[in-house]
C-alpha cells in the first residue's frame, strides 16, 4: 500500500477518534457563578394532583394512544397508567429512582428493551429533586447541569418566566434523550415531549385534565 495512502487512512481514522471523543457542550452557553446547588421539577410533584394526559406513543415500531396518567403515591415514588381510549390497561408501573415495579404490561410489549427504556424515560420525566453540580446560561435560559450516573441532566429554565421548558439527557459526548415542556406556568405542563436521538422512540403528551383530589 503506497505511503500516501497509509497516511491518509491514519489521518482519518485519527479524525474520527478525536471527534468522537469530543465532549457534549451546548451551543452558545457559557458557565455562570450560581448559588443553585439543587433543583425541582415541579411538573409532577404534587402528590393531591392526577396528572391526565392523551399520549401517543412510537416506540420500536408499535404505536400507541390513549390516556396516560401519573401520580405521585409518596415522596420518592410515582405510579404511571397508560390506557386505551376505552380503558383497557396498556401499562402499570411504580417507579422511583431506585425502585422499579411492573403491575403490569401488554404482553407486545413486555420485552426488556421496552421496558427498560420506558422505565428510564419515566424516571427522567416525573423525578422531582436533583443536585446541581454547574451552572450555565444562554440568551434565554439559566441551565443547570444535575448528574445522572453516567450520564448528565441539563434543565433549561427560561430567564423570563423561571419555566422548564427543556430537559436533555446526555452522555459525555452527545444528546441521548431531549423532553421539551409547554406550561401556563411552573407547576403544570401541558404538553410534553420525549424524543430519542439514537432509537426509534418519541412520546407525545398533551394535557387532558388538571384536577386535584
Amino acid at each position: 500500500m503506497p505511503k500516501s495512502m497509509i497516511r491518509f487512512l491514519l489521518i482519518s481514522a485519527f479524525s474520527v477518534l478525536l471527534f468522537s471523543c469530543k465532549s457534549y457542550e451546548i451551543a452558545n452557553a457559557v458557565k455562570k457563578e450560581s448559588s443553585v446547588k439543587e433543583f425541582q421539577n415541579q411538573y409532577f410533584a404534587n402528590p393531591e394532583t392526577d396528572y391526565v394526559y392523551k399520549a401517543h406513543i412510537d416506540v420500536y415500531g408499535n404505536e400507541l394512544s390513549g390516556i396516560f396518567i401519573a401520580k405521585r403515591i409518596n415522596d420518592s415514588i410515582h405510579r404511571v397508567v397508560f390506557t386505551t381510549d376505552f380503558g383497557n390497561k396498556l401499562l402499570d408501573f411504580e417507579l422511583s429512582e431506585t425502585d422499579f415495579k411492573v403491575n403490569y404490561i401488554l404482553e407486545d410489549l413486555n420485552k426488556k428493551i421496552v421496558v427498560n427504556t420506558l422505565r428510564d424515560d419515566f424516571r427522567l420525566l416525573l423525578k422531582v429533586d436533583y443536585v446541581i453540580s454547574e451552572s450555565l446560561e444562554n440568551e434565554e435560559c439559566y441551565i443547570y447541569k444535575s448528574a445522572d450516573k453516567k450520564r448528565f441532566n441539563y434543565f433549561f429554565v427560561n430567564k423570563t418566566d423561571g419555566k422548564l421548558v427543556k430537559l436533555i439527557n446526555a452522555s459525555k459526548s452527545k444528546e441521548k434523550v431531549v423532553l421539551g415542556f409547554a406550561s401556563k406556568n411552573s407547576t403544570f405542563a401541558e404538553n410534553i415531549t420525549i424524543q430519542h436521538k439514537n432509537i426509534k422512540l418519541k412520546i407525545e403528551l398533551n394535557q387532558i385534565s388538571n384536577q386535584s383530589n
